[in-house]
């Protein structure tokens, strides 16, 4: 058996700010159409979405539409997962008052199918929503949208998510494989026991950190026991404004410099003048250095 995993489409009416498509429905529905061409090319029995159909709750009638008609013409079976964008208020419980909900009225969601077994190996599979994961299932595989970072290189401050090989450490029950949706960069880690954490990624470029990605889709054969990933799409950067995302880069540059100082123990204190010099003074940015002693002009003056 065949399984296309895919994650974070983030479906939505709305054209991001990096983007200069005339037509952004359209786009997106090109998007899922080489997601439905990867399938069809590959043979897939399924297409599994990991979560994060939808950017908002509740998406504009239009974008909802364009998935329905584009998900009808899928060949194979779709099973969708709830991830936390798709949910009001990140609650299982509100499914039915949301985009989501209109859409799993055609197709079923990935749940648990322990009883029913993969063909070929016979694998059981563990699939709960988002926020509704036990603390670890006992399986083979187990699907889940959660934040897991590929390594700690990755992760940009210590208490944000997990990196995948601590989600193997902690996850002893699950025999084969994970499956997660949310975060946006895609990768496969395999951890010293051969056991694997798969995250397929977004779909296209909303953010300024996936200037340089190639949407991808990951093609699991059950029997054979091989994952592999299969680019989709053109080029990345085609539909997306480059200054835009160069401002947005440098932006997140200093706010993570910033969050390093305050998340460490040593020389924070509670004086925000204070942690924005050492910040300053650290060198990484030195454009700052001006702006900061106007401001601190500007205060002196106000005092006196």
């Amino acid at each position: 058996m065949k399984i296309l995993l895919t994650a974070d489409w983030h479906i939505r009416g709305d054209r991001p700010r990096c983007r200069v498509d005339e037509d952004w429905i359209e786009s997106q529905r090109q998007d899922i159409a080489a997601v439905r061409k990867a399938a069809d090319v590959n043979s897939v029995d399924e297409v599994w979405i990991l979560g994060d159909l939808f950017h908002q709750p509740r998406c504009a009638t239009e974008a909802v539409v364009m998935v329905l008609d584009e998900l009808k013409k899928f060949n194979c079976q779709v099973r969708i997962l709830p991830g936390n964008h798709d949910l009001p208020f990140h609650d299982y419980q509100n499914l039915d008052k949301c985009s989501l909900g209109v859409i799993l009225k055609s197709y079923p969601e990935l749940v648990s199918r322990e009883a029913e077994v993969l063909p070929g190996e016979g694998y059981g599979v563990a699939a709960y929503p988002f926020g509704r994961d036990p603390t670890y299932p006992i399986c083979d595989v187990w699907a889940t949208h959660r934040l897991v970072f590929e390594n700690e290189a990755a992760r940009p401050m210590k208490g944000i998510g997990q990196t995948a090989q601590e989600l193997l450490d902690a996850s002893t029950g699950v025999r084969l494989m994970i499956v997660t949706g949310d975060y946006h960069h895609g990768y496969i880690h395999e951890g010293p026991d051969g056991r694997r954490v798969v995250t397929p990624g977004c779909l296209n470029i909303q953010a300024a950190d996936l200037a340089d990605y190639r949407p991808r889709v990951y093609i699991w054969d059950s029997c054979e026991c091989s994952v592999v990933p299969k680019y989709i799409g053109d080029d990345p950067s085609a539909n997306v404004v480059t200054d835009y995302l160069e401002v947005e880069k440098m932006r997140d540059d200093r706010m993570e410099k910033v969050l390093q100082v305050v998340g460490s123990s040593e020389g924070v204190s509670l004086s925000f003048m204070d942690n924005l010099e050492k910040v300053v003074q650290g060198g990484d940015f030195p454009q700052a250095a001006g702006v900061y002693k106007e401001l601190v002009d500007r205060m002196n003056k106000d005092r006196q």
